[in-house]
């Protein structure tokens, strides 16, 4: 055990409700917010292969987790890669880069509002809208979860807003 299983608020999603692709993205995620891009690389480069993401997707993904380590600014609850459960932020990312791959940017720009600074939130929004791109060329579709519609109700479990 990880021992961040239930710190936060989980996401009523599980590990194993995503795709390939974004079971690949989120462990990703997950590795470089535990070891950095060096230390990371290696192994997001392996798991996003085997998903049939391209290499080329690195880059920008790497652009936007590096707004959140330069920015000084809150950071998203990540948890480690062994959790199989999934934070209301990792779901909130996840459906903002599928939301920029249907062409509403501004919800991604929204989301990262909370937690960086105006520059950092605009440079993050383009490097998801790069690593969309991307994955749109490769014919990687990522579904709308909605998280960000989560609301806390008073047991502190989240639900979703009609």
């Amino acid at each position: 055990m990880c021992g961040t299983e239930e710190v936060g608020r989980s996401s009523p999603w599980t590990v194993m409700d995503l795709t390939t692709a974004e079971r690949a993205l989120l462990t990703g995620v997950r590795q470089w917010f535990r070891a950095g891009t060096a230390g990371a690389m290696a192994s997001m480069r392996i798991g996003l292969n085997v998903a049939g993401v391209p290499n080329t997707a690195l880059l920008p993904l790497f652009a936007l987790l590096g707004t959140f380590a330069v920015a000084g600014a809150r950071k998203p609850e990540i948890r480690c890669p062994a959790c199989s459960r999934i934070s209301v932020d990792e779901a909130a990312l996840l459906d903002s880069l599928a939301a920029v791959q249907g062409g509403d940017s501004e919800v991604a720009a929204q989301l990262l509002d909370r937690w960086l600074p105006p520059v950092a939130s605009c440079m993050a929004t383009d490097a998801m809208g790069e690593l969309a791109g991307i994955l749109d060329g490769a014919r990687i579709f990522l579904p709308r979860r909605r998280p960000a519609r989560l609301v806390p109700v008073r047991s502190g479990m989240p639900l979703a807003a009609e």
